[in-house]
């Protein structure tokens, strides 16, 4: 091969590379410009307790506007709803309607300094309905889908959407 040929692409390997890397540091920066996450929505979700006989097993939210966030729990079915969530300045009054597989038992309000104001509502997963596996529910033993399904174990989701994950 030429010398000629070699520096002809030695010199687009040279350009490629170059606007590949310039590529890359744009997307990067555009990254850093957008929302990594509903940030006031963690945040306020951070602050709510949620009685011991819960444990989450799992997250959902964020959506196309990464602007809201839930967590998905399980426990005993035998509590009421409404006490197992407490937090900076709760607000929950009973609702119903449904989404999907979820009816919606709570509605209200939350805000701390840290989050701002937040809607705040909390579902439950309808026992009788399929497929487990669109609601994060497959990482669930056997033994407790089983309860899940028979009304002794509940699946509660606690969705926030904060007024600052917004702007």
């Amino acid at each position: 091969m030429s010398l000629r040929k070699r520096v002809w692409i030695a010199v687009a390997c040279a350009s490629v590379g170059s606007l590949m890397l310039g590529l890359l540091g744009c997307l990067g920066a555009l990254a850093l410009l957008l929302p990594d996450s509903p940030k006031h929505a963690r945040e306020y979700l951070s602050q709510v307790q949620v009685d011991p006989a819960y444990r989450r097993v799992g997250v959902g939210g964020q959506g196309n506007c990464n602007c809201n966030l839930e967590y998905i729990y399980v426990g005993p079915s035998r509590i009421e709803p409404r006490q197992v969530f407490s937090g900076p300045a709760l607000t929950l009054q009973p609702t119903d309607g449904s989404f999907a597989v979820w009816d919606r038992l709570l509605e209200g309000e939350g805000a701390s300094e840290a989050s701002g104001q937040c809607r705040v509502v909390v579902y439950r997963y309808q026992r009788d309905r399929e497929p487990h596996d669109e609601w994060n529910l497959t990482e669930l033993p056997a033994d407790e889908r089983a309860l899940v399904a028979s009304g002794r174990l509940a699946v509660l989701s606690l969705y926030a959407s904060c007024e600052r994950d917004y702007g």
